[in-house]
């Protein structure tokens, strides 16, 4: 792009003036712009340079108190003017017009990023473009171009609140997400691939045109999904499977529009005929049969001479099939063949005429075990491979042998020619894909990335892409120019056994061993992330648990930015697999050991080389640090027996303390090198910083071959001292006491040793294992040793007493790694299972198990503050999880909300519920202020003073509670109620409080001495509401017996009784005028009663169960009603007619109450949530988050434990990944309603659920079902 410097100078020059802004402004600003609802950022910054006006508006923000005193108007204003310039030229500039995702501004974007990436204050510039997109529409494109820059400087965006946000024509290739609030966003034509919505919040989200690899996945068959394959016009989809059935599928729309049933045992092999009307299957029950696509009906049956077929497929004119398969013998008389001549492992190939039906056997083309069979092309050639690890071709018109292939080491399992005809992939248990030229006959390349057995191989149409699928469930997208991999596709569950092209080359289909078919997308661009490229072998935190340290099998050490994932530097010098790495106690130095037989010393800060130590003659296995010390390395391998002084070794060494030397020796001699500090160097050193040990001879002849000999050095002198006492067998793991005074062993012949390393004696030796030691850890406390075992368990041992204390067994495979928590609480544990175990040390109860490793776990590592836990993995990958286990609590009810109340100035809201808590909350931002405790039961009612300044509280614990607003404390206790209370209420006048209980009683009570004025206690019947007057002179009830009863308050006496339900009444309130009562009870109705006459003046019918709460407007001239049919009502007074119908709630409506201006309704329900409603609009108020937390508190036990993918035992989501090749996630993310939708149209909702999130409208349909 020609204009790429001018517009990179630009933004720059845009960006510049925010070096001379206040950046807490920005915050201020979004604050204010939610808060008022501007829509236009730059007309309502630009009246901010009146005075007035930016007086009154920015002292309504809260807090603003909490800004620096010097920080005064006149600073702000120019603050805000500098902004107002800097959003008027990012409007006009391209930053906001044009997509910086694509290639054409790759240039501009990398020297962009150079220059900004330590500026702090752009940083968060761009966060607040983010924000400004859920406000603003003007700068939605800014906003999008800003959090792609985000994502790929690797800023930090865990945790972040990102409500409303829009983003469009964008990547966010690999962004992380992880438990951010995504709620309301807006997303049009992004690339989310790799990213991690682990535990992110996705409520009412609208995307749109996404692009992701994984296109939808289809659910249908019962069991294996042997075959895919697309139609020639790239229409349908047929997939064959165990289940004995085919089903064919519209690509389009994802939906099935045919099932064809007709074999008797699973279909294996499908091909449609090259003019698209045919499908052709083959399966166990030893019959082809040809499919009408049309008609969706069979067109004929071919019963073959073989009990199982393998292979079908077509000629490219569509005249003849091929199979293959196992014959029965009967074939061998009908074919009048001699059995004797005939080898019984010949898979026989059949040449089939498809207008006829008849078969012709080729007996030339008889190959061993042939497995798979396929066309040329040009229908010249066929190739058939076999189970002796051949590919054969052969001549069709002369039927001869044209070549055989051979360079696989196992059987060949799949063959594809590619569409151009020059080049036959094929894939083999071997785990190996050979492309052949044809032309020459010999091998191009080979293929090697899977892990397990290649099932299925396809070409792209154009000839410049393979796809594998193996039995590691895994599909590989392969560049056959270069013979690289161009992309991993990972989201089979179970083995990959077919893959399939569409014919423009789109799109591809599998099927699998978990019985689904995936579609992915193959013509994205390849977005390669920093990572290693193989095995991570070990993971180091460094002491301040900034910076990660990862070593691996692609010869390269790489330290990250542990909250990010950024890499900070690669350092590069081993020439082969690096097997450990280790921080040094100031985190100044990394020590690493290689299979290059090398120690290297790096310069943390510089990413330098300091020094490498030579004189091993094998691959070194592990290095460490002590906690004591400056330097330690373990060292395993042998000395170099070519060395010319062989028993001398030169360190050098960059300390000026003096060095203790402990060695672990095998019979060609040293196995482990140990560096403590323990004091200064001798002065009279001629060469400053290095040491020369000198190692001297030994006599081997007593000496066993599998001892491995410890030896003690005085480096002053370079003398050892010969630690007889310390053969420990084929030690394999060693590690040192936190104090340094004890060293512990661990061996290939399953035992522990404790070494005293004072007096050199063995202290103990620890016997429980039944296979070899393969990992050791003391907890930092020292109480406590963990060894992890080749028998698949982890055993505890008590360091006083040397006993077992407890044995962890959860693993399927050797448990390869093991490392304590910083507060010795935790222990945490990698396995050949490709698991984590986090185990409560306490209890010894597994905590937690993190899954998201595809391979072994080889190395675990907690973080110095604990709560982080990294792992590196065979899978070349490292991961990091949060190892807090505290979930994230939202504020509100736990548990059913029985009653709201608000405060007579409207400020406040009043909630109780079953969790026995009463909560008080700002009624405009639905903001948490307190939460009151004292109550050891449900709390079932609530009520304000008439000031205000009180609140009461009647509960199933039988006690009344006073309590003062302001300050949240307990003012009184009142007690006498022998049985739970079901309400409570004050007279206006604030003087006497009233309360009815299960113990069939009313009671009256002086607010001011907390005495109880009066007992209505001589009924059969217990009351359920209560009620005063507005004029305080009257007391409503409602109870059991079916009648409402008004008391004078002044005497206690029953005034009158209104009789007219048919079941009990479970709520009462008397209108603000005193002439009507209304009453909700059990009969589904609601009364409306003239107070005077004590007649029933209306009956209000609609609610289809039990009325729960009644509430008259502050007006008068509207009821609400609040019922177990989970709805709430409004009703006109007047007329007695029913004005709205207010939905939201997801089980019944507890509580319902008009705040004082009668402009809004408050509703506590047994969903656990309170919601506010407009009365005029009569929709539900959306608070922010708080109105989302309302859904999650339907749910009273972790939402995992809802997931119905969710294992028996707790998995938990990575919260960082580093890998080559990113994996889109969303474990445990909770989605509810919305939209997603991707750019070919598919709702990929389906493949959130794949990856574990959970759809929580789903869930509360299934609860509410089972309820």
């Amino acid at each position: 792009m020609k204009c790429t410097f001018e517009h990179n100078k630009g933004l720059k020059d845009v960006l510049a003036i925010l070096n001379h802004i206040d950046v807490q402004i920005l915050s201020l600003i979004i604050e204010i712009l939610l808060k008022e609802k501007f829509s236009d950022s730059i007309g309502f910054l630009q009246k901010y340079q009146n005075q007035k006006v930016y007086e009154q508006s920015i002292f309504k923000v809260e807090n603003i108190q909490s800004f620096d005193k010097w920080w005064k108007l006149d600073t702000v204003q120019e603050n805000i003017k500098k902004f107002t310039n800097v959003l008027i030229s990012m409007k006009n500039h391209d930053f906001n017009q044009n997509d910086y995702s694509t290639k054409n501004y790759l240039q501009t974007k990398q020297l962009l990023i150079q220059e900004i990436i330590e500026n702090k204050k752009i940083i968060q510039f761009l966060k607040f473009l983010v924000h400004l997109t859920a406000i603003d529409d003007l700068f939605i494109q800014s906003g999008s171009n800003s959090l792609h820059l985000l994502v790929e400087m690797k800023i930090n965006l865990k945790n972040q609140f990102f409500e409303g946000i829009k983003i469009r024509n964008t990547s966010l290739i690999g962004a992380n997400f992880f438990r951010c609030n995504l709620n309301r966003s807006g997303f049009e034509n992004v690339d989310i691939n790799g990213i991690n919505l682990n535990e992110a919040q996705l409520f009412n989200c609208k995307w749109k045109k996404i692009r992701l690899n994984q296109l939808i996945k289809l659910d249908g068959h019962s069991g294996y999904v042997y075959s895919v394959c697309f139609s020639p016009d790239g229409t349908t989809l047929a997939s064959g499977s165990e289940d004995k059935s085919i089903r064919l599928w519209d690509v389009k729309t994802g939906q099935q529009k045919a099932i064809l049933k007709g074999n008797k045992n699973a279909v294996i092999s499908l091909c449609f005929s090259p003019d698209g009307t045919t499908l052709v299957s083959g399966s166990a029950d030893n019959s082809h049969h040809l499919w009408d696509v049309k008609t969706k009906k069979k067109k004929l049956k071919l019963q073959g001479p073989y009990k199982t077929i393998y292979s079908v497929c077509f000629s490219p004119d569509g005249t003849k099939l091929v199979s293959c398969g196992d014959v029965k013998d009967s074939i061998f008389s009908i074919l009048d063949l001699d059995i004797d001549e005939i080898d019984d492992k010949d898979f026989f190939i059949f040449l089939w005429d498809v207008s006829t039906g008849k078969f012709k056997f080729l007996k030339n083309f008889a190959h061993n075990l042939a497995l798979s069979v396929c066309f040329s092309p040009d229908s010249t050639t066929l190739a058939s491979g076999s189970a002796d690890n051949s590919i054969c071709l052969w001549y069709l018109k002369t039927e001869k042998l044209k070549i055989k292939l051979k360079d696989h080491s196992d059987k060949i399992l799949s063959l594809c020619f590619s569409p151009d005809g020059t080049t036959l992939a094929s894939g083999s248990a071997d785990k190996s894909i050979c492309l052949w030229d044809l032309k020459t006959g010999q091998l191009k390349r080979k293929l090697k990335d899977h892990s397990d057995k290649v099932l299925s191989v396809c070409f792209s149409p154009d000839s410049t892409t393979l796809a594998s699928g193996s039995a590691d469930k895994s599909i590989c997208l392969w560049d056959l120019k270069t013979g690289q991999l161009k992309r991993k596709l990972k989201d089979h569950n179970d083995k990959v056994l077919s893959v399939c092209f569409s014919p423009d080359g789109t799109t591809l289909a599998s099927g699998s061993s978990d019985k689904s078919i995936c579609f992915w997308e193959t013509n994205l661009e390849q977005y390669k992330t920093q990572g290693h490229s193989n095995t991570v072998c070990s993971v180091c935190f460094s002491p301040d648990g900034n910076t990660l340290a990862s070593c691996s099998d692609d010869k390269s050490i790489r330290l990250w930015e542990a909250q990010t994932g950024r890499q900070k530097s690669k350092l590069d010098g081993h020439n082969d697999t690096v097997c450990s790495v280790c921080f040094s106690f100031d985190g100044m130095t990394l020590a690493s050991g290689g299979a290059d037989k090398s120690i290297r010393l790096w310069d943390v800060k510089t990413g330098q080389q300091k020094a490498k130590l030579n004189g091993h003659t094998n691959l070194i296995y592990s290095v460490c640090i002590t906690p004591d010390v400056r330097i330690n390395l373990f060292v395993y391998g042998k000395l170099r027996q070519d060395n010319k002084n062989q028993y001398q070794i030169t360190i050098k060494f960059f300390s000026n303390h003096f060095i203790f030397l402990l060695m672990v020796l095998h019979q060609h001699l040293v196995v482990q090198i140990s560096l403590f500090v323990y004091g200064m160097l001798k002065q009279d050193n001629k060469k400053q910083n290095w040491m020369v040990i000198q190692i001297q001879s030994i006599q081997y002849a007593s000496i066993d071959d599998k001892d491995f000999f410890i030896f003690l050095w005085d480096v002053s002198t370079g003398k050892f001292k010969f630690l007889k006492n310390f053969a420990h067998n084929l030690a394999l793991s060693v590690c040192f006491s936190p104090d340094s005074t004890t060293l512990a062993s661990g061996s290939a012949d399953n035992s522990i040793c404790l070494w005293y390393l004072k007096t050199e004696k063995l202290k103990i030796k620890l016997k429980d294992h039944s296979d070899k030691i393969l990992s050791l850890c003391f907890s930092p406390d020292g109480t406590t040793l963990a060894s992890g075992s080749a028998d698949k368990s982890i055993c505890l041992w008590d360091l006083k007493t040397g006993q077992l204390k407890r044995k962890l067994k959860d693993h399927s495979d050797k448990v390869l790694s093991v490392c304590f928590s910083p507060d010795s609480t935790t222990l945490a544990s990698g396995s050949a299972d490709k698991s984590i175990c986090l185990w409560d040390l306490k209890t010894g109860q597994l905590k937690r198990k993190l899954k998201d490793h595809n391979d072994k776990v080889l190395s675990v590592c907690f973080s110095p503050d604990g709560t982080t836990l990294a792992s590196g993995s065979s899978d070349k990958s490292i991961c990091f999880w949060e190892t807090n286990l505290e979930q994230y609590k939202t504020q509100g009810h736990s548990n059913t909300v029985c009653s709201v109340c608000f405060s007579p100035d409207g400020n406040t809201l009043a909630s109780c519920s079953d969790d026995k808590s009463i909560r008080l909350w700002e009624a405009q931002t639905g903001r948490q202020k307190s939460k009151l405790d004292g109550h050891n039961d449900t709390v079932c009612s609530v009520c304000f003073s008439f000031d205000g300044m009180t609140l009461a509280s009647g509960g199933a614990d039988k006690s009344i509670r006073l309590w003062d607003v302001k300050t949240g404390q307990q003012k009184a206790k009142l007690n006498g109620h022998t049985n739970l209370i079901y309400s409570v209420c004050i007279t206006p006048d604030g003087n006497t409080l009233a309360s009815s209980s299960a113990d069939k009683s009313i009671r009256l009570w002086e607010i001011k001495t907390g005495q109880q004025k009066l007992i209505l206690d001589n009924h059969q019947i217990f009351f359920q509401s209560l009620y005063f007057s507005p004029d305080g002179t009257t007391l409503a009830s409602g109870g059991a017996d079916k009648s409402i009863r008004l008391w004078d308050v002044k005497t206690g006496q029953q005034k009158a009784k209104l009789d007219g339900h048919t079941n009990l009444i479970y709520s009462v309130c008397i209108s603000p005028d005193c002439t009507t009562l209304a009453s909700g009870s059990a009969d589904k109705s609601i009364c409306l009663w003239d107070v005077k006459a004590g007649q029933q003046k209306a009956k209000l019918i609609g609610h289809k169960d039990d009325v729960l709460s009644v509430c008259f407007s502050p007006d008068g001239t509207t009821l609400a009603s609040g019922s177990a049919d989970k709805s709430i009502r409004l009703w006109d007074v007047k007329t007695g007619q029913l004005k709205a119908k207010l939905k939201g709630h997801f089980n019944y409506v507890e509580s319902v109450c008009f705040s004082p201006d009668g402009m809004t309704l408050a509703s506590g329900s047994a969903d656990n949530s309170i919601r506010l409603w407009e009365i005029k609009t009569a929709k539900e108020i959306e608070i922010s988050e708080n109105h989302y937390q309302n859904i999650l508190l339907q749910f009273k036990t972790p939402l995992v434990q809802n997931n119905p993918l969710a294992h028996s035992v707790t998995t938990y989501p990575t919260i960082l990944l580093i890998s080559e090749q990113l994996s889109f996630q969303a474990k445990e993310a909770l989605v509810f309603n919305g939209e997603f939708v991707n750019y070919k149209g598919y709702d990929f909702l389906s493949i959130l659920k794949q990856k574990e999130c959970c759809i929580l409208q789903d869930q509360l349909q299934l609860k509410y079902k089972c309820n």
